[in-house]
């Protein structure tokens, strides 16, 4: 399937930045899954590129002038495998670095008291539910679960909201979906991994950056979307991966002055003709 898209984010300040340095990912990682056919990314003036410890690949954006806003475009064709199952483990990043908790992922008794619910057998050796399959469809029914304790909701919760504090709220967005479901695993020592990018949905073209988790079993990496209840990638463009949201935000930095700030986001992702 190949995609259209095109990725728009404008911050504008209440007062004048003297400077600034911001770490833009927003350009599709390299894998089997997708095949980046062109991409470009426009920002106000030449940034550095580099790749990160995930193999993520960002640019580094300094202003040293005085600015009031910051503007930033993405765009261009990728073609996505809908019949990717998993992500084979890429050796270079540790896998059981995603079994360490970080603190937007850190797991509360209320949420340790549900997944033990959901997730009853999910080590027994002696199980049929030792196998992969089975494990999957246990995660998948924890999935489902959690979608059910907090559904999808706008505005109630932000950037900085963790795991814990978002479970409380019973509801939340694709990132504290996330978190949830990978601060419940990590707290079983399950490698869980957050991942940012792009999803196509035919009945709604226009979204957001996107955000879903994958876990780790037996040397392969599998989807666990929480928030549209998709468990295989078939519509979904990896950006890029993390520990939490904090590695994998599209844009994040630091800046001198500008005071408050308000932000304006939109994604379009739409099918071309095959």
């Amino acid at each position: 399937m190949r995609l259209l898209i095109n990725h728009q984010t404008n911050y504008f300040y209440g007062e004048l930045a003297q400077r600034s340095v911001q770490y833009i990912r927003m350009t599709p990682m390299p894998l089997a899954h997708q095949t980046i056919h062109r991409w470009q990314v426009m920002l106000p003036k030449v940034g550095a590129l580099q790749k990160d410890g995930f193999g993520n690949e960002w640019v580094t954006l300094c202003r040293n002038e005085a600015h009031n806003n910051l503007q930033m475009q993405a765009r261009g064709e990728v073609e996505i495998n809908p019949a990717t199952e998993f992500i084979p483990d890429d050796p270079s990043v540790p896998y059981r670095l995603f079994t360490i908790a970080t603190p937007l992922t850190t797991c509360g008794e209320a949420m340790r008291a549900f997944t033990q619910e959901h997730l009853q057998g999910f080590f027994d050796a002696d199980s049929e539910s030792n196998s992969v399959a089975d494990k999957r469809q246990m995660l998948q029914n924890l999935a489902q679960a959690l979608l059910q304790k907090m559904p999808y909701t706008k505005g109630v919760t932000h950037v900085g909201t963790t795991a814990s504090e978002a479970f409380e709220l019973g509801a939340g967005v694709c990132q504290d979906h996330s978190h949830v479901f990978i601060a419940c695993l990590r707290d079983l020592n399950i490698p869980a991994r957050y991942v940012s990018g792009y999803i196509y949905e035919a009945s709604d073209a226009m979204m957001a950056s996107h955000a879903w988790a994958e876990v780790w079993l037996d040397g392969n990496w599998y989807t666990f979307d929480v928030s549209n209840q998709h468990f295989t990638p078939n519509c979904h463009v990896y950006v890029a991966i993390g520990r939490d949201y904090l590695d994998a935000a599209p844009v994040r930095g630091v800046r001198l002055g500008g005071g408050y700030e308000n932000l304006f986001s939109q994604v379009m992702v739409t099918a071309l003709p095959s």
